[in-house]
């Protein structure tokens, strides 16, 4: 569950430059527009800018796609935000929020992107195609479920040809699948990973000090 800082810009999901439309005017079928990071998604995604904005991923090769998600938040708004993000660089906090890794990334960030003059033009002109507007910097996010399963076919969810007895063999062994699950969560599961607001003092005053700038 992780969390990320990272330099890129915002992707919005609608508009007619969105990933919404992006996705169906490439064709890309199989992809999530309301997941980008789902791995099938991005590699499709992925593969279809190295088509479409070839004169620009060439000089972005860590180019990667992130989504914001918590999975205990229920409301529409988080099960399908607004927009993705499309990072240049990305540096994961430590799951404990303690150690150095926070103030090593901090002093990366303050460091700057890290991207060349002509880097950093490709990045904008890739902005200004995908999300014109939109700003470039450093983001702070939250994602409890990277890759975020979802069924790949309708075999997934089971055939209407079943029989009764096979539904109900099925059923019994999910249960019995769950129940393991839970038996085992209750010997000793592992800590639970803090949420974002528990991370480091010197982290949210850094980001504070950002947004205010």
């Amino acid at each position: 569950m992780p969390v990320y800082m990272l330099h890129g810009f915002r992707w919005p999901r609608a508009g007619f430059t969105g990933i919404r439309v992006y996705i169906v005017l490439h064709n890309l079928e199989e992809a999530a527009a309301e997941y980008i990071q789902q791995p099938l998604t991005t590699e499709l995604i992925a593969e279809s800018f190295h088509k479409t904005q070839a004169d620009l991923v060439t000089r972005l090769p860590e180019l990667s796609f992130i989504e914001q998600y918590d999975p205990a938040d229920e409301t529409s708004g988080t099960v399908s935000q607004d927009h993705a993000y499309i990072s240049t660089r990305v540096l994961e906090m430590p799951e404990d929020g303690g150690g150095g890794g926070a103030g090593e990334n901090i002093d990366c960030v303050e460091q700057g992107s890290g991207l060349t003059d002509d880097q950093m033009a490709a990045l904008e002109e890739l902005r200004d195609r995908l999300a014109p507007g939109e700003k470039i910097g450093w983001y702070l996010v939250y994602n409890g479920d990277p890759e975020r399963w979802y069924p790949d076919s309708e075999e997934d969810y089971g055939s209407e040809d079943e029989s009764e007895d096979e539904n109900q063999t099925r059923r019994q062994s999910q249960a019995q699948g769950q129940a393991q699950s839970q038996a085992q969560s209750q010997k000793g599961s592992p800590k639970e990973p803090p949420r974002p607001q528990s991370y480091t003092t010197r982290l949210t005053r850094f980001f504070n000090r950002m947004s205010s700038g």
